[in-house]
């Protein structure tokens, strides 16, 4: 399938109160950074692992953000002429914005990107970062209902399953609005500008614009083949991140297995949907620290606990960081041209009488 060249993204528009999002943060941080200290050390005196545990890691890091990139790759063939190539070197740079800007501003780089050097138009490819979203929320959350069967019965244990009930019932609406959009594509976009236009038009205007790009995305997929393609593409990233996980305990003395691991990578992830700062400095320790808390006591956790968290947080951010600075200088691609990326607004079509 072929489409017409994409415009060219434009750049952002400035944000009205930048400070708010910059303070929040801060304040999410430091609180963050405030519970994690009563749990374990940010950054350990002693940081002892087995010779193995670093290589062994980053080799599963290799594999991980090689299935993180290419599994999209199922998803936007099917919407035009895209060498797997541009791909993996757009989602290898995706991840590095994600991570280096706040309130994960830097999903939008990777549609937008992608779109300039493919052709195929922003607001479809949209669709398909919904999707991926949408599939990695469920899959967090069905993970640690999972896991937490076989967790002791701690006093955390009750809130983190509330938590994750409703994360599953956010995730779970997101699921039922794509399917909407894609059987129903007019009817949101309809419902929108004269339900919500009646009371805020600006606010449902923009929504309604969403709404048509993601549906644009959502019916570009051609058959159910692409989206079980990257449903076992996602399945073997999580699976990699869940062995990785596994392997780098070992290596710090703890004694996590797989179904522990598990826990933990839930947990963290559930932690992470909290909007932070850069890099996720405070959140990720808390989500570590919480999850690693299920299964082992506290003198564990603030001991052999401090140091995985220390080289999880680490390897990961050096990975991300390493890979993506390689792939955005293949792509030409420098912070004031990631920052003025976004994808362009769908041309505005009155909605009929």
């Amino acid at each position: 399938m072929t489409t017409e060249p994409a415009p060219a993204p434009t750049a952002a528009p400035a944000t009205g109160r930048p400070w708010l999002r910059v303070g929040l943060s801060l304040v999410i941080t430091g609180l963050a950074l405030w519970l994690v200290q009563r749990q374990l050390d940010p950054v350990p005196d002693e940081l002892e692992i087995a010779a193995w545990g670093l290589p062994a890691y980053l080799a599963t890091l290799l594999l991980y953000a090689f299935l993180r990139s290419a599994r999209w790759w199922f998803l936007v063939r099917p919407l035009g002429q895209v060498r797997f190539g541009d791909v993996m070197l757009v989602g290898l740079a995706g991840a590095l914005w994600i991570v280096a800007l706040p309130w994960r501003l830097g999903e939008l780089v990777r549609p937008a990107l992608l779109a300039r050097r493919s052709g195929i138009p922003a607001s479809q490819l949209l669709g398909t970062v919904a999707i991926e979203r949408v599939v990695d929320g469920l899959c967090v959350c069905a993970a640690f209902f999972v896991a937490a069967a076989g967790a002791p019965d701690v006093p955390s244990l009750s809130g983190l399953y509330a938590a994750c009930t409703a994360a599953f019932a956010l995730f779970a609406g997101a699921l039922a609005v794509l399917v909407v959009l894609a059987r129903w594509p007019a009817a949101l976009e309809l419902l929108l500008r004269r339900g919500l236009g009646r009371i805020a038009a600006r606010p449902a205007a923009v929504l309604a614009d969403i709404a048509r790009g993601l549906a644009d995305g959502l019916r570009a997929l051609p058959s159910l083949r692409p989206l079980v393609l990257f449903l076992l593409g996602t399945v073997a990233y999580w699976g990699t991140n869940v062995f990785g996980m596994a392997l780098l305990a070992r290596a710090c003395g703890l004694d996590l297995g797989p179904l522990e691991a598990l826990a933990v990578l839930a947990v963290l992830n559930l932690t992470l949907l909290v909007p932070g700062p850069p890099a996720h400095v405070g959140t990720f320790q808390l989500g570590v620290a919480a999850g690693l808390g299920l299964f082992l006591p506290p003198d564990v956790v603030r001991a052999g606990g401090s140091t995985y968290a220390f080289f999880l947080y680490t390897c990961q951010l050096a990975m991300i960081a390493a890979l993506g600075i390689a792939a955005s200088l293949r792509l030409r691609l420098g912070w004031r041209a990631a920052l003025d990326l976004r994808p362009p607004a769908p041309a505005r079509v009155p909605a009929s009488a």
